[in-house]
């Protein structure tokens, strides 16, 4: 009789979409190949959402292996329901790996009702102690692993892997199952075409491999996977490749994508993490994947631009010069980019990270700049004691920041990050202070509200970005009442809470839908509800940057009239200047003039939200890497 193993990647809901179990699903099919493994092994169901403990351990026959893919989103859940199944089978192997899981021997003081830990790939490993359990050699001759034994712990060999040739989860029908018994479910499909990463940032645990090298896949199998989704309906799909388009042959999968899109209809929207230094390749895909409406953005990324915290983290950038080319490059071919940073870096200052944001905007970010808090990933660089000490690095535990994800009362656990929130160069009050800046930056730039105030102010006059937001929040902030002083005391209060609390760093309003939105995000959507009295407030900050009034108030409707809304309030304006094309030559970094006249312009693509909750998910959280807030991109001149 075969003994029975079953796999756990517990994930969260968003709305009505979730991810297929692919790690999981990797080790399985891999596993399945093996014929002693395959006569041997039962493998049941594999639990992928975040069902009650108690539920999952009933549906469970006689386990005899459990195995957990841990990360930040799950490890907490995988904890409890491992310990739960321990209780229930205490004969039952339990078995963790993923990216959560360190070589640290803490993790068995954490985890007394697991057996085995996995290190790193798991395909292998896996198959290879399933093995060891049916006699033949020991699990000490498996590489990669820790387990107890005679009371003590045992590390193995720890052996870089080399294999590529191995079988789709989705080709030997690993997720069928899944896809027959949850059709009310949208499905989020990823897609591995390399693995590894040559770069070895501090902050990120890509790297933890053990090597530099990158292995690619076969590309048949790629391309045998693309056709499944397409025929399957996934409409949401993304590489799990470090840097995707580090290869030309990634361009000929993207050609792939796009055959399959173009046959079925589905695969709309293809995300992934692009070459950390952009390149033709990159910009050849992207294009084409705009061209077919199948882009979600860009990304240029940074991290930071202080030299010293890129030097503190084994970071490179591409040169700022360089980078204006490329956004001159994809806003000429109609193609989105967003910029991200990270806010906790060693060596980050204040003002280094205010400065930062400034220079990219000055360079032409103006679709989106995303920061986001650095992370303490355990199997990161960073996590290794002797830097978190001579970095002082301060670390806050709170729930897990995962915005988007929906808000579950009901769920049994709750999940943690670990938030990096000083460090030697930035005490706790300046990174509250850089997050309330970061806030209002994304909130009023990004999120549409005065972008194109600052950005004629600039042009015009040379006043700073930097200097233009920081200016308006100081002005606000002893008026009590005022809407930009309400909505941003919240989010001060917010990040000093993370700091004393330990709260969550993400906010949820109900008239917002059922969803955990980032700082950002929550301010943009506070401003947009009452959108009228921002602007009736804001106007007296504005104005006393300009000596014609005429222009000004010109401009003030031009940048109210450009602002996305529930319900579009024009679908024709009339101006005293040509402000459309004055921008457009801005943002694309040519000769600019603005002319006076009478100017009639039409606003096409146009929708309307029959709520406020639809208009926040498409509008502030699908639409932000798409410049999604403003109406610039659907101007007619009549």
């Amino acid at each position: 009789m075969k003994k029975n193993v079953y796999m756990v990647q517990a994930n969260y809901l968003h709305g009505n979409s979730t991810y297929l179990p692919f790690a999981v699903g990797t080790l399985v099919a891999y596993a399945k190949a093996n014929k002693k493994i395959d006569e041997t092994y039962n493998f049941g169901e594999i639990f992928f959402l975040r069902e009650n403990t108690d539920i999952v351990v009933k549906k469970m026959k006689s386990p005899f292996i459990v195995a957990f893919s841990n990360y930040i989103w799950n490890y907490e859940y995988n904890k409890l329901l491992a310990k739960k199944v321990k209780q229930a089978y205490p004969d039952c192997i339990i078995i963790f790996g993923g990216h959560h899981v360190g070589r640290g021997q803490e993790l068995f003081d954490e985890c007394p009702f697991a057996d085995y830990f996995i290190f790193g790939e798991g395909e292998e490993v896996f198959a290879k102690l399933l093995l060891s359990f049916e006699g033949g050699f020991s699990a000490d001759e498996v590489p990669n692993i820790a387990y107890r034994k005679n009371g003590r712990i045992v590390f193995t060999e720890k052996k870089h892997l080399t294999g590529t040739d191995y079988p789709s989860p989705y080709l030997t029908g690993c997720f069928d199952d899944i896809l027959n018994k949850n059709k009310n479910l949208n499905f989020f499909a990823v897609i591995e075409t390399s693995r590894g990463c040559p770069y070895n940032c501090k902050y990120c645990d890509w790297g933890n491999l053990d090597s530099k090298k990158v292995k690619f896949f076969p590309v048949e199998r790629i391309y045998r996977e693309i056709e499944w989704l397409g025929e399957k309906g996934i409409d949401g799909f993304g590489g799990a490749d470090a840097n995707f388009g580090i290869s030309k042959r990634d361009e000929e999968i993207i050609d792939k994508m796009i055959e399959v899109h173009s046959k079925t209809g589905h695969l709309k929207n293809f995300q992934t993490s692009y070459a950390k230094n952009s390149n033709e390749t990159v910009f050849n895909m992207t294009s084409k994947l705009n061209s077919c409406g199948m882009n979600k953005g860009v990304t240029l990324s940074f991290q930071s631009l202080c030299p010293e915290a890129l030097k503190n983290v084994g970071r490179e950038n591409i040169p700022i010069d360089n980078y204006k080319i490329l956004l001159k490059k994809y806003a000429e071919a109609g193609i989105a980019t967003y910029t991200e940073l990270i806010l906790g870096l060693p060596g980050e200052t204040y003002e280094s990270f205010v400065e930062g944001v400034n220079v990219l905007l000055e360079a032409g970010q103006h679709h989106a700049i995303y920061v986001h808090n650095c992370e303490y990933l355990p199997c990161a660089g960073m996590s290794d004691k002797e830097y978190t000490s001579k970095f002082r690095l301060g670390i806050s535990k709170i729930p897990l920041n995962q915005p988007h994800r929906s808000v579950d009362e009901h769920d049994e656990v709750t999940e943690y990050s670990r938030i990096i929130t000083s460090t030697y160069s930035m005490p706790e009050k300046y990174w509250i202070k850089a997050n309330v800046f970061s806030a209002g930056v994304q909130c009023f730039h990004h999120g549409g509200f005065l972008p194109f105030i600052a950005i004629y102010l600039h042009s015009e006059y040379g006043i700073k970005y930097s200097d233009f937001y920081t200016g308006l929040l100081d002005y606000f902030s002893p008026i009590d009442g005022s809407l930009v002083k309400t909505v941003f005391k919240k989010i001060q209060k917010r990040f000093s809470e993370v700091i004393s609390l330990n709260n969550q760093l993400t906010f949820y309003d109900e008239k917002f839908g059922n969803v955990l939105w980032p700082a950002e995000e929550y301010g943009i959507l506070c401003l947009a509800y009452e959108r009228k009295r921002f602007y009736n407030e804001t106007k007296s900050y504005c104005e006393k940057y300009f000596d014609n009034k005429e222009l000004f108030d010109n401009l003030f409707f031009f940048q109210q009239a450009m602002l996305k809304k529930q319900i579009c309030e024009y679908r024709e304006i009339s101006l005293k200047y040509d402000f459309p094309e004055y921008f457009k030559a801005v943002i694309g970094d040519k000769k600019r003039e603005l002319k006076k006249g009478s100017f009639k312009y039409k606003i096409n693509n146009v929708k309307q939200y029959d709520t406020f909750e639809d208009y926040a998910r498409c509008c502030v959280w699908y639409g932000r890497k798409e410049y999604g807030s403003v109406y610039i991109n659907d101007l007619e001149k009549l």
